[in-house]
């Protein structure tokens, strides 16, 4: 039960203001400011009836100041014997929430009481939220101004309810990000749907995202909720939005614009609430430009960005990085020193898996090096003290051409090489796919356009 704290020198007013309060709050008076002040630690209020018209001692805005001052998220009411202009006036610049004349109706005195609390509860909420999403902001390992430039972006992106799109290589942490948008929006009550776009098979995208009704196709042996419903009043989380197919793209748009899903099979459609975070490793705009990515629905998804850099940009991380997963996964040995020269070899690694393989590299380093300190070879770098062969490829063919044909050229090269490097390996589909970072359905386009 919520506590209201009086104060006010009139008894016969206190009385007869216990007696409609105490139904329902528990209430507790002072009589003088001194002994409020004293009560406050004591009683811990939700809300404060200040007389504005003190007894002796101090006056009811000197108490106002210094409660104000000293709990500056418990709402004070100034009760006032009549309804001043200048008196209100203030008493509301003294930070008073609101006033009430002693005589008015008790319904009208209950519902300045109710406002107050109302506003009170909005004040440890928002301070609950400030601490929840400090806390999860501390999951972004990193000292770096660009992971402090994407807590920042994250912040933004928890107090809005607009479409968010995160961007960064595989292994950023993209998911993790939009877990902590939506744990510290006012959404965080409801469901957080995450949907791996290129880990559902394209026949079944809008069966699975959109739902469908029974016997609307062969093997639909009952009416199924999709994940967009799923997702109501909470938040919707496409992963690889890049790979969405085009048709299921207008989909998603029409549910984003309008707020109305349609099951396959229905003849009716379904009203939807749900924020929008979607993530790719992609460049979107170039699948724009090769029609593969509606320019509408990215307009769309695009209102909020946040890009993750990846390990490599941000070297200076890798030491916080790296006793924090000594921390995580080997407390015992968080102090375990490296051997000279460790942190620039691991600073000149490109990290392509970013801090997921990083992650990995540590724990293989600590079985690897014993009771030892920590030294570059314990990590198992790739060409880490040796130039790679990017590094040594000859682009002096490409810098003859302009900028965006040297690229196309450039991606086409490192399509076909992954396409034959799998292939001379006789490895899956499925397995390639993974390994590269992309759906089966881009890999077999990949494979499709090399044939002779």
């Amino acid at each position: 039960m919520e506590r209201i704290l009086i104060i006010d020198d009139n008894e016969e007013f206190v009385e007869d203001t216990l007696l409609g309060l105490r139904r329902h709050y528990e209430c507790a008076w002072a009589d003088t400011g001194e002994a409020g002040l004293e009560r406050m630690a004591a009683v811990d209020p939700d809300l404060v009836l200040l007389d504005y018209d003190l007894g002796e001692g101090a006056s009811g805005l000197d108490i106002l100041g210094r409660l104000v001052g000293g709990w500056p998220d418990v709402p004070v009411v100034m009760v006032t014997k009549e309804s001043g202009v200048r008196t209100v006036v203030r008493a509301m610049k003294e930070g008073a929430f609101d006033y009430v004349v002693k005589n008015t109706s008790r319904e009208d005195f209950l519902d300045v009481i109710r406002k107050g609390l109302a506003l009170r509860q909005v004040k440890l909420e928002n301070v609950w939220l400030r601490r929840r999403l400090q806390e999860s902001l501390g999951q972004v390992i990193g000292e770096s101004e660009a992971i402090q430039q994407v807590k920042r972006e994250i912040t933004e992106a928890a107090a809005t309810d607009l479409s968010v799109l995160i961007t960064g290589e595989t292994g950023t942490g993209k998911t993790m990000i939009a877990r902590m948008i939506h744990e510290a929006s006012d959404r965080r009550q409801q469901a957080f749907v995450e949907v791996n776009v290129s880990a559902i098979e394209r026949e079944l995208f809008n069966s699975e995202v959109f739902g469908h009704e029974k016997g609307s196709f062969t093997g639909a042996i009952g009416t199924k909720r999709g994940l967009t419903e799923l997702a109501h009043r909470g938040t919707l989380f496409l992963d690889e939005i890049g790979d969405m197919d085009p048709s299921a793209q207008i989909k998603l748009l029409t549910a984003i614009e309008s707020g109305q899903i349609r099951r396959v099979g229905a003849v009716k459609d379904i009203q939807v609430d749900f924020r929008l975070v979607a993530a790719t490793h992609q460049a979107l705009e170039e699948r724009i430009r090769h029609g593969l990515m509606r320019q509408d629905l990215f307009y769309r998804i695009n209102q909020l960005r946040i890009r993750i850099p990846p390990l490599r940009e941000r070297a200076e991380d890798l030491p916080v990085l790296l006793r924090y997963f000594l921390h995580k996964h080997f407390p015992g040995r968080a102090g375990l020193e490296l051997a000279p020269g460790t942190m620039d070899a691991l600073s000149t690694q490109p990290w392509p898996g970013n801090v997921r393989e990083f992650e990995s590299a540590v724990q293989l380093a600590v079985v690897r090096c014993g009771e030892g300190p920590l030294r570059a070879s314990h990590f198992n770098l790739q060409g880490a003290l040796e130039r790679t062969p990017a590094q040594e490829a000859d682009y002096s063919q490409l810098t003859d051409q302009p900028f965006a044909q040297a690229r196309d050229l450039l991606l086409e090269q490192l399509r076909q090489a992954y396409v034959q490097r799998f292939v001379q390996e006789g490895v899956s589909v499925k397995d390639a796919a993974e390994r590269i970072g992309i759906s089966r359905e881009v890999l077999h386009r990949w494979m499709k356009d090399l044939e002779p």
